[in-house]
Order: structure tokens, then sequence, then C-alpha cells
């Protein structure tokens, strides 16, 4: 089946949409203002988008309160989710029970969105300002990452509260989580290295330095697993690489120099293969993660943070 890929372009407001063999862009949707992050259907029909606003984290400007729905088959907006008092929409993942769960980082929440009725159904305290979050496969738990404290807060979805913190050291930044849900893997902000979290106790059991990475200093870290669970990428936007392991040993087995500012990871359906995004660049690169080198690249708008393959009828 042909597969095509949706990513954001952030810096030109826009979500762009390539094919996935050619790379050749096919649309550029205008968005209202930066979206960051995108959260596709499983039947791939459907994209919801943050609409971030602008500024980054930490600095925002004009923060924005709503999510844009996008029909991925006609490549048009399909209208908007408002968050209300909760701007700053960043973060997002389905759950198993098919509620969409956002982070809106200036009011230190987590909203859970009823995308049928378009409407937030649940808004959780979470006592820090989220970035990123996970939800784990049993359906009980979200896992979200606040990079400007050293922990991941636990949500008990049941009683919609925190349960628990799970201290990282060097304060977190992207996470990845496999279908099995056994291991939590968290990227530190401040050092180059990624950290073990066992989800049967959610306790932090190992942390891994990248081998070859650059000096310590606080970069934003991405951190994504391929479908088939061989590989986790881990970027590094200010040293300009991608970190790969082997799983499930956790061998580090490259460090590839990428563009300026990688963040988002997108795998093909081509084995051991991957995109990644080059923010400061505009630019996607393809990653051979078998030989652990840089292939092609291709230009995008500029600001691209996230992409996707998604599959075409």
């Amino acid at each position: 089946m042909k597969r095509d890929i949706i990513l954001t372009a952030k810096n030109d407001q826009r979500v762009e949409f390539y094919d996935g063999s050619t790379y050749e862009r096919l649309a550029a949707l205008e968005m209202p203002a930066p979206v960051h992050e995108l959260a596709l259907t499983p039947d791939a029909a459907t994209a919801y988008g943050s609409v971030f606003g602008g500024g980054v984290f930490g600095k925002n400007k004009d923060p924005d309160h709503r999510l844009v729905v996008i029909d991925i088959a006609s490549r048009q907006i399909d209208g908007y989710i408002d968050t209300g008092a909760c701007v700053a929409p960043h973060g997002m993942i389905f759950g198993a029970d098919g509620v969409l769960w956002v982070t809106a980082e200036l009011n230190h929440a987590l909203l859970g969105i009823d995308v049928r009725s378009r409407r937030v159904i649940h808004t959780i305290d979470i006592g820090g300002a989220a970035h990123w979050v996970l939800a784990h496969p049993d359906g009980r738990r979200l896992y979200a990452s606040c990079k400007q404290t050293p922990n991941v807060a636990v949500i008990d979805l049941a009683t919609r509260s925190v349960s628990g913190q799970i201290t990282i050291p060097n304060c977190c930044e992207g996470m990845a989580m496999a279908a099995d849900g056994e291991y939590l893997y968290v990227a530190s902000h401040s050092v180059p290295e990624v950290n073990v979290i066992d989800t049967r106790s959610d306790r932090l059991v190992k942390s891994l330095r990248f081998e070859g990475a650059g000096a310590d200093f606080p970069q934003l870290r991405r951190a994504r697993l391929s479908p088939d669970r061989r590989w986790l990428l881990v970027s590094s936007s200010k040293d300009r690489t991608v970190a790969v392991f082997r799983l499930p040993s956790l061998e580090q087995t490259a460090l590839i120099a990428v563009g300026n500012a990688p963040m988002g990871f997108a795998f093909s359906v081509v084995p051991d293969r991957a995109l990644v995004c080059n923010h400061d660049d505009g630019m996607v690169t393809e990653l051979d993660l078998v030989n652990g080198v840089a292939g092609s690249n291709f230009v995008t708008g500029k600001g691209c943070e996230y992409a996707e393959y998604y599959a075409v009828a």
C-alpha cells in the first residue's frame, strides 16, 4: 500500500503533504498560527494539530487555544477544537479509549479531548509545564514529561489525577514507548543520555550516555521507537545529531550527524530506514539505521518539526 507523509512547517504556518516515495510536495495547507505536533487517527482519515501559537517553550508569544482538524484525503481544514482557557497546546497522543490527550504547557494541564464532539472533557492539573505526553497501552496510565523539573508525571486515568512522579536527575525531554508498554524511554534535557523506566514499577532502572556526544548543556531532545521495536532514535537539536540504539539490547550503534536542529522522526515501510526533521534548515534527512549514516535530503517549509507516514487508499 502506498504511503505518503504529512509534516508540520511551523515557521511558515503550514502543514505539508509529500509523496512517501519520491518526496515530491503534494500540497501545502495554510494554518492560522504555528502548528507544532500532529496526531493521526488509526485509520489515517483525520489529523489533529496543536496550534501552539507564537514563540517556543518557555517563551510563548501570543499562545493559541485551538487544535486544528485536518481531513487527510482532501488535505483541507475541517474545523477547530477550542481548548478554552488552557493555552499553548503541544504534545498529543491518542489513548486506548480514543480520547485525544494534549498538553497545555502554560496552564500546567493535560487535556482530554472527545474528538467526536470536539470538546474538552477532562482537564488534569499535573503540577508542571508538560511538553510531551504518552499513553500506556494498558489504558490506565499516561506519562507527561516536565522539562523544567526533574520528573515524569504518572497520571492515573481512573482518578484523572497524578498518582506518582518518576525522578529524572537531568530533567526530561522527549519520550518513547514500545507497543507492549514494558519500558518507557526518556531523553534527558541537560545531558546527552536516555533513561529507561520499568513501567511495572514506574522506576528509573538505567541511564545511558550517548557515545561520542558533545559537552553537557540543555537542549531539545526527541525520542521515537520504530514500529518493529528494533530501533530507538534520539535527536539532539544543538549537537545536530541522532543517537541510534538497537533494541532490545539498547546498544548504541551510531551517532549520526544531520542538519540544524533535528527534531521529529518518521519511519517508512522500508525496514531500517527513518526520516528526521531538521527544523532550522527546513529539510528532512533520510537515515540508514543499519549502517548508521545519513542519506539524501529533501526541502520542506521552514520550521519542520513533526512528520508522519500514513497509508493512502
